[in-house]
């Protein structure tokens, strides 16, 4: 993990996570004829590795942090809340995308384009607007209140998700 402020960290992952839409919506662009395997490879192991580790990241590092920080006018519970559905509903989409990636990236066509595409489309729209509601209300509100010693401990956190990733 490079050195610095971990919310930098947590914000530069957004950015990878905003290209992945872009990756998917290209995906469903492209079906059911004209798909790029490499591209169905690349975006299965970001859903595989990339996108639980950055779960792990917000809802056992960051998000316990901001709740002991956060004032009560910033009724931070609700967000985060909202944040914790939301990544669980990603986790099973992705679920379901990954049922199907893998046949794309052996070239194999889908039985059921129209629905994988329905698929992809709901997962990124919906991915897109909780990435901007994190980038404008989290990330600001994790930079005010954070303290130096909160940002070594999400800091250090964060590289022990790395050290003991579970896939």
């Amino acid at each position: 993990m490079p050195l610095g402020n971990p919310i930098d960290d947590i914000e530069r992952a957004h950015g990878r996570q905003a290209r992945l839409c872009d990756e998917l919506e290209q995906i469903a662009d492209t079906l059911p004829n004209q798909v790029d395997p490499a591209l169905c490879d690349t975006v299965t192991q970001i859903l595989l590795t990339e996108l639980p580790l950055h779960r792990r990241d917000e809802e056992q590092a960051l998000f316990p942090l901001l709740e002991k920080r956060a004032l009560p006018e910033d009724n931070v519970e609700r967000h985060l809340s909202q944040l914790c559905m939301e990544h669980a509903t990603d986790e099973g989409v992705a679920a379901e995308l990954l049922e199907l990636l893998p046949s794309l990236t052996d070239g194999e066509r889908l039985h059921e384009p129209n629905m994988f595409g329905y698929m992809l489309r709901s997962f990124f729209e919906c991915y897109r607007r909780h990435l901007i509601w994190e980038q404008n209300l989290i990330l600001p509100l994790a930079r005010e209140r954070l303290g130096r010693v909160d940002l070594v401990t999400l800091a250090e956190l964060m590289a022990d998700h790395r050290r003991t990733r579970p896939f």
